[in-house]
């Protein structure tokens, strides 16, 4: 670790049999050496150690630091009718260390019946609003966003993109879903009328359009930057595969007739 440095004496002081005093300056030595250790008064030498060692922990911090999504980015979950259905993701801290996350809501698509609150690490709220900060946590206590669904008698399926990242840190961050649905429903976030499909919803290897309408209708497949990954015109009745091994994994929104819903590609 270099230092703005000074020149000192350094083999005269190690030549003598008394403990050397430091200069005030001791710290502006240019290396950490035994040397200096040995011409430092003990009380120096271990705030210098002290001083190394918290520049370094610090440094850890900024960069270690991370957590993990459980049971993974993505929930799936039936939500039964009639009832407040619980649906968690939890966040692992591997570290230990003292964590504090922040989350942002992004997309959230759901039928205009179902009632959907969010309680987070620290607060539970009426709805759910753009953002919020959780209670910092410590060793093993893991935060979580916690969706109280309530779809009382209206099938459907609904979607909610959530980013979470660290207070102090947003550059540490993640993307979790919640892709939930009642009984008989499939999870594909397609409008309630069945006019358009897509699926599977999240995907991997092929994803498949469907045009369930009287007209030809042009559907593209675009990524979260809004680049186009894929375009065409569906005539009535027409089903359509794409092959998306080769695409990125992450979030994109297939969009027809003005409307945009959300899929998730990951493997």
């Amino acid at each position: 670790m270099f230092l703005n440095a000074r020149s000192y004496n350094w083999p005269e002081c190690l030549s003598s049999n008394s403990v050397c005093v430091c200069p005030k300056t001791c710290f502006d030595v240019a290396l950490y050496t035994a040397d200096m250790l040995l011409c430092c008064r003990k009380a120096d030498a271990m705030k210098f150690l002290a001083s190394v060692f918290f520049l370094l922990s610090g440094l850890y911090s900024l960069s270690g630091q991370t957590f993990s999504p459980l049971p993974g980015p993505v929930l799936e979950k039936e939500v039964a009718f009639g009832q407040a259905n619980e649906c968690y993701i939890f966040f692992d801290n591997p570290s230990g260390d003292s964590l504090q996350l922040r989350w942002r809501l992004i997309s959230e698509s759901k039928p205009p019946e179902w009632i959907i609150d969010l309680c987070d690490y620290g607060l539970c709220y009426t709805g759910i609003p753009p953002s919020g900060t959780m209670n910092p946590v410590f060793d093993t206590i893991q935060p979580y966003l916690k969706l109280i669904v309530q779809p009382g008698d209206t099938p459907g399926a609904a979607w909610l993109w959530f980013n979470v990242f660290e207070k102090d840190n947003p550059d540490n961050s993640l993307d979790v879903y919640f892709s939930l649905h009642t009984p008989g429903t499939s999870t594909t976030a397609s409008p309630q009328n069945g006019s358009f499909r897509a699926f599977p919803n999240p995907a991997s290897e092929v994803l498949f359009f469907e045009n369930n309408t009287s007209a030809s209708e042009r559907l593209m497949l675009v990524n979260a930057s809004g680049n186009k990954y894929w375009e065409q015109i569906l005539a009535p009745g027409e089903r359509q595969s794409i092959d998306i091994h080769t695409f990125p994994t992450g979030v994109y929104f297939w969009v027809y007739s003005g409307q945009t819903r959300p899929i998730l590609i990951q493997r």
